[in-house]
């Protein structure tokens, strides 16, 4: 591996970014052409960076590996350190696959697309360096600055409420933000001495820390775990603060939402999981019920407000929602089976969730809306499949990982997940399970409304995937295949890193 591919994998995207402001703007110049290939080019460059790491990665070991470390700000002891590991590796790999995917989605963008293209590509750069990052300030740095492309990709480019829906995203975000940093700067005042670095502060090191507040002696453990839960919940749809998401999933166009919940939700729970388990492994082990509590919360009320959505933009926000429960479960079961799942889960949910936004997004560029049935039960958009197979094929396949059938991405994930739940928290894996039928039954009545039965005057027309359509769909549905069938090397790079992180539990 090389010495600085992850800052190459990182900063790549960030330098398309800036092309697209220097790049002429003219179309009679090939500006606008110019600026889309730039933007394609060095999102998928990153990409490549992040799959030579991943698959370059040596397996059966728990160590940090393509370690990058360069002292930033030396007096505080800031650094520049980044590496990959089993807990990481998975995220690096959806967005490797993901953001090429979105960038493709936009190529057709009229107004702006210069300024939509650059706004994902700094968001790539923000959540790749967020996942990678191994010192807390810097962590921190990436993920703040992933709230900003947001905030302008949903007030610019979203629909009628989008100026609502944009502050309401970048006052959640703020927030959490806020939450964040408390915790950080608790912890680095807690310790002597100061540092950030994960590494030096993993394995128990605030245990017994105690700090006073308003004349209380508070656990430093306690407290900066509450923070780090609170402020990464309001970056992610978790029940009840969730009411951020769901509008922005109404105005935000399909693109922007599908990173917002296939990018930057998994990026959530993938801190979460890593800051619980090296900082707070004695905090965490009295949460874990709490943790699996929240997590079938999510789960039951994602399904049951799903179950009633004749629109496909707010059912995916309750998929998204249940999906965050099932990795909330994983996470709080503390089984070595359940944290690998938890960890796969948040790969082909991922996949999952970019499958059916850009699904919604055709459906809306064809048809001008994404409701499919109205409240009496009958259909608005009906009897597509015969017009369009090869939409109909797709949305067929995301849909059966989403519910995790044999074969599909989703089968490995949720079936690690309740083998891993089932011996600590059989009740909420049984939960969990009717939530699936419950799914099932949802997800294929939206396929029955749009794909089968009596043809209306919108399928009439409806136009099948373009060859543009199938060049981003096949590499995605590939992966959910791939993941499906042969998740052996994937899982041998998680399982160490699990293994080593629950090893501190006690």
């Amino acid at each position: 591996m090389g010495n600085n591919l992850i800052t190459s994998m990182v900063f790549l995207p960030f330098v398309g970014a800036l092309l697209q402001a220097v790049l002429p703007a003219s179309a009679n110049r090939g500006g606008i052409a110019v600026g889309k290939w730039a933007a394609l080019g060095a999102s998928i460059a990153s990409s490549v960076c992040g799959m030579i790491l991943v698959f370059s990665m040596r397996k059966q070991t728990a160590e940090m590996q393509a370690v990058e470390l360069i002292p930033w700000v030396g007096s505080y002891a800031i650094s520049y350190e980044m590496a990959v590991d089993g807990i990481n590796a998975l995220l690096i790999l959806l967005m490797a696959i993901i953001f090429p995917l979105l960038i493709s989605a936009e190529w057709e963008q009229k107004a702006g697309s210069r300024g939509m293209h650059g706004l994902l590509l700094i968001l790539q750069t923000a959540l790749l360096g967020a996942v990678c990052a191994q010192d807390l300030f810097l962590m921190f740095f990436f993920w703040s600055m992933s709230i900003l492309p947001f905030y302008f990709l949903i007030g610019i480019w979203g629909g009628p409420g989008k100026e609502t829906a944009a502050f309401r995203t970048i006052v959640a975000g703020a927030a959490g933000n806020a939450l964040f940093f408390g915790a950080l700067l608790l912890i680095y005042y807690s310790v002597d001495p100061h540092t950030f670095s994960l590494k030096e502060l993993s394995g128990g090191k605030l245990a017994g820390k105690t700090f006073l507040f308003l004349g209380r002696e508070l656990q430093v453990s306690s407290v900066a775990f509450g923070l780090v839960c609170a402020g990464l919940a309001l970056r992610a749809p978790v029940w009840p603060i969730h009411g951020w998401f769901t509008h922005a999933a109404e105005e935000a166009p399909a693109s922007v939402f599908v990173a917002m919940s296939a990018a930057a939700v998994p990026v959530a729970a993938g801190l979460f999981m890593r800051l619980s388990y090296s900082l707070f492994p004695e905090t965490v082990a009295r949460a874990a019920q709490g943790i699996v509590i929240v997590g079938i919360v999510n789960l039951v009320m994602g399904g049951l407000c799903a179950m009633v959505q004749r629109g496909l933009r707010l059912l995916l926000a309750f998929i998204c929602l249940s999906g965050v429960g099932f990795i909330l479960m994983g996470i709080g079961s503390l089984n070595p089976i359940g944290v690998v799942g938890a960890t796969y889960q948040q790969l082909v949910l991922g996949l999952g969730v970019a499958g059916f936004g850009l699904f919604y997004g055709i459906v809306f560029d064809r048809t001008g809306g994404t409701e499919f049935a109205d409240m009496k039960g009958s259909a608005i958009i009906g009897g597509i499949a015969p017009r369009a197979p090869a939409v109909a094929l797709v949305a067929g396949l995301v849909i059966a990982s989403i519910l995790g059938f044999p074969g599909m991405g989703g089968f490995v994930g949720q079936t690690l997940l309740m083998v891993g739940s089932y011996s600590i928290h059989p009740v909420a894996v049984i939960i969990a399970g009717v939530m699936i039928l419950l799914a099932t039954y949802y997800l294929f009545m939206m396929y029955r409304y749009i794909f089968l039965g009596k043809q209306s005057g919108m399928a009439v027309e409806f136009i099948d995937l373009t060859v543009r359509e199938k060049a981003y769909f096949v590499p995605l549905v590939a992966s959910l295949l791939l993941f499906g069938l042969y998740p052996k090397p994937f899982i041998e790079l998680v399982r160490p890193t699990a293994l080593t992180l629950l090893s501190t539990i006690k």
